[in-house]
């Protein structure tokens, strides 16, 4: 969560410093200030939609304004709404993908690797060699 790009900890440490210089009581007059302020934008956001739907009502346009201020929920969910046609072929696609790979994942492995595939086994290297890593690892040096 982030508010005008401060997260959630700078957030608690900016409230925590304020609480600290101003001292709860001044705390509680600022919340009970900002609470007023919000209040009042919201009845000024609700009285200029209504004079806005009213005024594109009288052009003859039949558009419907939100009669409460966006938030970043709405926001998303107006922006899915709009991108759903051309999302939608790609989640039916995703579904069906999934619904076919689900199905193999819970089947048990007859053989391989322990994890659905069936994959030769492979045989370690035996004990006598030790792979050549180049002159870091220890190993012989190339020579031109």
């Amino acid at each position: 969560m982030e508010i005008l790009g401060v997260g959630g900890a700078e957030l608690i440490a900016i409230f925590i410093i304020a609480l600290i210089v101003a001292g709860p009581k001044r705390m509680m007059q600022w919340a009970y200030l900002m609470g007023k302020y919000t209040s009042k934008l919201r009845a000024l956001w609700a009285e200029s939609m209504a004079y806005l739907q009213q005024e594109l009502k009288e052009a003859g346009m039949e558009v419907e304004l939100p009669k409460e201020p966006p938030t970043r929920g709405s926001l998303n969910r107006q922006i899915n709404k709009a991108l759903d046609p051309v999302t939608r072929p790609i989640r039916e696609a995703l579904d069906e993908t999934q619904a076919q790979v689900n199905p193999a994942k819970k089947q048990p492995a007859a053989e391989g690797n322990g994890r659905g595939l069936n994959l030769p086994p492979t045989t370690p290297p035996p004990n006598d060699s030790t792979p050549d890593l180049g002159t870091w690892s220890g190993g012989k040096a190339l020579e031109e």
